[in-house]
């Protein structure tokens, strides 16, 4: 492991002072002091501290050239930081927004991306004191704009790392972009024309996530031929195995700015943990909420401060304490000693968190190339179903599914792109004695129907539909109101759970009533009526069993959280593997990690 990988994974906290460049009407910059910041940081302890260099709007805490120094500047931040951090004992990360920049944007607009309708994609617009636009990587924002700044950083202020945000506003739909897409995909014809396509959005995605990656391997390759050892992020990409190559670290932001469901977090620690680089998270010490605009932010406690650091720890990641100071930039004497706090705590559990791995037995695979940075409706809802039921899965792209993976059990969850090499990897898996587990759209790729056994597939036959459970106390049945598929079973293929029929699925008058009328939807359960298709099925293929639920179930928890389904879902997790890492009874809210320390004990 090279000199930068050790002191990252070395490091189990950092600490990010949102201080954003974005507001112009007080001093930026005038309240934070050597004074009052070196002795914080002394007792913390960091591995990092990552302070802003440029904001959203394109606004500097430093000097640049291109004239974007924020308008009340009252000293050079990075300086003062860079000098702070020396003292203290830390390295010195800079936060730079990426493709977001409202005065590249306002100052260059052939450079601002293109929103599918034509208009510029300008982001952020509840903030009335500054605009942030998108900017196309392909265009001359990179060249004439990012390489001065990033080079007049590095070469005045000697940084030890950046931290890129802004990278998430795309898919980009200008010029350019078109005819990189054209290219790629040897689509060709009207544009107008192109983009009533069925497949349009599955197709254009790949080709932009590709693009990206290109914009964040050209900022990481300008970045190391500057300063070899200065390491690279950014945060709220996509984790994509075949996008690694530029990243020292991979992190985000987005996991806590509310009181936000831990599972969350938990799920992208549990993606960055197969990577095999370093990883951290950013828990906030704030609570806001973005669609609550009307709500003041206040600060959380510290038991839920380190509620979140023990999540992120417990899952292999350092802790990234992200605080906010004073308008002037000055540290809140009180979230430094919360922040303490949470340092001491994990001080206690340093030996064991630190260089963890994850013992995971169950694995979520994310196949799609299409699928959005968090993975999408149908992994998220599979890791909030799975960590409620305490199996606690690794996620991964189809990548991972290498030869001697150790999973006893891999769910593919409403993945609508399979593709041959990845179910050829399925099917070793499963014939090897493994369990997969499959839902909704997975079964709409060839190869996953001959992996599955099935014949033929109508999609959406029946709109609602019911399944009584073999291990129900009081006989409910499971209801899910959205639509299922019908499905031809083969040889070898069996009926696992039947599906059954609203008791007025057929009844055109229903047209008349609100979806949430009590009684509608219920299924008759002394007279059930078949609905002519299975709801579950079940192949056994060599030594291994593969289960497919014949609906978007995934997606439908993570939308509703519904205890029912969670039923179904843990008896047939059951059913696939009875014999899991660990069993507990406690509450579905409580979030287990199991871990191998790097001595080998088992970490719960």
């Amino acid at each position: 492991m090279n000199e930068t990988r050790t002191w990252l994974n070395d490091s189990i906290m950092n600490l990010l002072v949102d201080y954003y460049t974005e507001v112009q009407f007080r001093p930026y910059g005038s309240g934070a002091s050597r004074r009052n910041t070196v002795h914080w940081l002394k007792q913390l302890k960091l591995g990092y501290l990552c302070i802003y260099a440029k904001g959203h709007s394109g606004y500097t805490s430093w000097d640049s050239s291109l004239k974007t120094r924020h308008n009340r500047l009252g000293q050079d931040m990075c300086r003062l930081f860079r000098d702070v951090t020396r003292e203290a004992g830390c390295r010195l990360v800079l936060y730079y927004s990426g493709l977001l920049d409202g005065i590249a944007g306002d100052r260059h607009p052939d450079w601002r991306m293109k929103n599918l309708d034509g208009t510029d994609k300008e982001c952020l617009q509840d903030f009335k004191c500054f605009h942030s636009y998108g900017n196309c990587p392909l265009s001359g924002y990179f060249d004439e704009w990012v390489a001065i700044q990033l080079r007049e950083l590095i070469g005045q202020y000697d940084p030890d790392g950046f931290w890129f945000d802004g990278d998430w506003p795309g898919p980009c739909y200008c010029p350019r972009c078109q005819a990189r897409f054209r290219e790629q995909t040897g689509w060709d014809g009207p544009w107008g024309e192109i983009v009533k396509r069925p497949d349009f959005h599955a197709a254009y995605q790949p080709v932009w996530n590709r693009t990206e990656s290109e914009w964040r391997e050209r900022c990481s390759r300008l970045i190391k031929s500057c300063k070899p050892d200065c390491i690279y992020s950014a945060g709220n990409v996509s984790p994509r195995r075949e996008f690694l190559g530029p990243f020292d670290w991979r992190s985000g932001d987005f996991f806590s700015p509310g009181f936000f469901n831990l599972h969350d977090m938990a799920r992208m620690m549990r993606w960055y943990g197969t990577l095999g680089v370093p990883y951290d998270a950013y828990v906030c010490d704030t609570s806001f909420t973005h669609v609550r605009k009307d709500v003041r932010s206040r600060s959380k406690t510290v038991e839920r401060m380190m509620q979140e650091a023990a999540t992120v720890a417990a899952n292999g990641g350092a802790v990234g304490y992200w605080t906010y100071p004073t308008g002037n930039g000055a540290l809140v004497p009180s979230r430094m000693r919360k922040a303490i706090a949470v340092r001491e705590f994990l001080a206690e559990r340093e030996g064991l968190f630190l260089h963890s791995r994850s013992a995971s037995r169950t694995a979520i695979v994310v196949s799609d190339p299409a699928s959005p940075v968090f993975g999408g409706n149908g992994a998220q809802g599979a890791h909030k179903a799975l960590a409620a039921v305490h199996r606690s899965p690794d996620l991964m792209d189809e990548s991972g599914l290498v030869e001697g993976v150790p999973y006893d059990l891999v769910v593919l969850p409403e993945q609508p792109q399979v593709d041959p090499a990845t179910v050829k990897r399925l099917d070793a898996f499963v014939r090897g004695g493994g369990t997969l587990l499959t839902s909704g759209g997975s079964i709409l790729s060839p190869g996953s129907q001959e992996l599955l056994g099935v014949k033929a597939v109508k999609r959406g036959a029946v709109a609602d539909g019911h399944v009584f459970l073999k291990q129900e106390p009081f006989g409910e049945p499971v209801g899910i109101d959205f639509p299922w598929d019908w499905l031809e079973l083969g040889t070898g293929t069996e009926e696992l759970y039947a599906l059954y029929r609203s008791w007025d699925d057929l009844n055109p008058e229903c047209r008349n009533l609100a979806n949430n009328w009590p009684m509608h939807g219920q299924v008759d359960e002394e007279k059930p009526e078949p609905a002519g298709c299975a709801a579950a099925l079940v192949r056994r293929l060599g030594k291994g069993t593969i289960v497919h639920v014949a609906t978007d179930i995934f997606g439908m928890y993570l939308r509703l959280g519904d205890p029912q389904m969670l039923r179904w879902i843990r008896e047939i997790v059951h059913e696939l593997d009875p014999d899991p890492l660990l069993a507990t009874n406690a509450p579905s809210w409580v979030d287990v990690s199991p871990h191998r320390a790097a001595d080998g004990r088992l970490l719960v």
